[in-house]
């Protein structure tokens, strides 16, 4: 059967007559639409069904209204569900807004109120740095005065040498035209030794009024490194306390700031200001640190002035003593009270140690041992590092150059059976060119635990014993 144009359908070749007993199918070749009642092909038309703008649809506002598809969007328009919810997402949106401008004027609020504490913190490091720049003057005219004072000790010393060796000449003159002159010989010894006397003396004043001014420096220098280690404390909670808070900004303005581009910028704009202010912040430390390192440095310098004054009174009385060296036979012993004290000050301060001057023979070489408690060079923090240095002395002049000596240098072991004692025995050579003042030392390293052995170290005591072979 054949379909016509009023839509009658026909069977298909493949059908079979009922009398044999086989069923009959029917194949329908086009439908009709139930909605729009158009005819399609059997191929299209489940695509025409999910297109067809007559298909009813319910109402997405709930307004229980079934509605042809194409008309969906003029009905939206008209739904009165729609217009309530659309005023109502209207002021949830203008909340959000005025909302969103409260928080950002609390924001500003709070970002003014960091930027002033941060320009006080700046305040008290700029502070902080003119005290530093203040102490570091005080230190450079205090090391000027010492320039001066060194100066003034050395032209007195001059002059006194000077005059030492013309009154004795003028009294030797005198003592061979007449024996009777022997008294005017004390007298002028007497005015030499009381002008010895005045000038110890004013050594010792110009002493107490250096380690005055160091003691005040000292007060000075750790008022500041409290002051730092209170402003470092300071500065890092409130670094803590602004990262926190602005974590928590940061976390609100994600979550707030999506949907408004406007608000997404003034973000921007915040996260470059609080960069900024990390930046700041870690200026700030970086500075901390280097005044840390200047007062390090302060300190040392501190350290080496007093050492250099103390070296400086001990140069001064061997002076006066230089002229007439009683040790004259080659030989010191030296003890070293305080050894642990005096090793933790080298730890800390690379300081040396001097022996008492004396010489390998009458009128002879000038000498004095020199020690590093924690080493030198490669040998620091495990050894004891000792050299014999030969110095300016009085009868340079009338002795062979250059200069070469062997010596022994012993420690001695404190056993009380001197039977058994075991000491430690160096031999090392000295060898100095008078006239290009060039000195060849040759060093000799102790074990930091030979000294801890045995009785080497008794009562925090060393004895160092030096021979001179030759």
């Amino acid at each position: 059967m054949a379909m016509n144009g009023n839509g009658y359908s026909r069977i298909s070749n493949g059908s079979s007559s009922a009398s044999n007993g086989s069923t009959t199918v029917l194949k329908y070749e086009k439908s009709s639409c139930l909605f729009c009642n158009e005819w399609f092909d059997s191929q299209t038309f489940t695509e025409h069904l999910i297109h067809c703008g007559q298909v009813l649809e319910q109402c997405p506002n709930n307004c229980n209204a079934f509605v042809p598809r194409i008309r969906m969007r003029s009905h939206l328009k008209e739904c009165p569900k729609a217009k309530a919810q659309l005023q109502q997402h209207t002021n949830s949106l203008e909340r959000l807004d005025q909302f969103m401008d409260n928080r950002v004027t609390q924001l500003e609020k709070d970002l003014s109120a960091l930027r002033s504490v941060l320009n006080e913190e700046i305040g008290q490091r700029l502070h902080l740095i003119t005290d530093v720049g203040n102490l570091r003057k005080y230190n450079q005219v205090l090391e000027d005065w010492k320039h001066d004072v060194d100066e003034n000790t050395n032209g007195m010393k001059a002059l006194l040498n000077e005059e030492i060796v013309q009154r004795q000449f003028e009294v030797g003159e005198a003592y061979k035209d007449n024996v009777a002159n022997f008294e005017m010989i004390k007298k002028v010894k007497a005015d030499i030794q009381s002008e010895m006397d005045v000038l110890q003396k004013n050594i010792q004043q110009l002493s107490m009024e250096v380690a005055d001014h160091v003691n005040h420096l000292n007060d000075n220098t750790m008022k500041l490194e409290e002051m730092i280690l209170e402003n470092e404390k300071k500065t890092l909670d409130k670094f803590i306390q602004i990262e926190e808070f602005l974590n928590v900004i940061d976390s609100d303005l994600k979550t707030k700031f999506v949907a408004n581009s406007d608000l997404n910028a003034k973000q921007v704009n915040m996260d470059l200001e609080v960069k900024g202010m990390k930046n700041i912040v870690c200026e700030t430390e970086e500075r901390c640190e280097k005044l840390e390192e200047m007062v390090k440095q302060v300190d040392t310098s501190l350290h080496q002035t007093m050492q250099t004054l103390a070296d400086l009174e001990n140069h001064l009385a061997t002076q006066q003593r230089l002229a007439t060296i009683q040790n004259s036979r080659g030989h010191l012993v030296w003890r070293i009270k305080d050894y642990s004290k005096k090793l933790e000050e080298a730890k800390q301060y690379e300081t040396i140690l001097h022996s008492a001057m004396f010489s390998n023979k009458p009128y002879g070489y000038a000498l004095r041992l020199d020690i590093h408690p924690n080493g030198k060079g490669t040998w620091k923090g495990r050894n004891m590092i000792a050299c014999l240095n030969v110095i300016a002395g009085e009868y340079d002049a009338l002795l062979p150059w250059p200069c070469r000596l062997q010596a022994e240098i012993i420690i001695r072991d404190q056993y009380t059976s001197t039977e058994e004692a075991q000491d430690y025995v160096k031999t090392i050579l000295v060898r100095k060119k008078n006239d290009e003042f060039i000195q060849n030392n040759q060093f000799f390293h102790i074990p930091h635990k030979v000294i801890m052995s045995r009785n080497y170290l008794r009562n925090d005591c060393i004895f160092l014993e030096v021979r001179v072979l030759k």
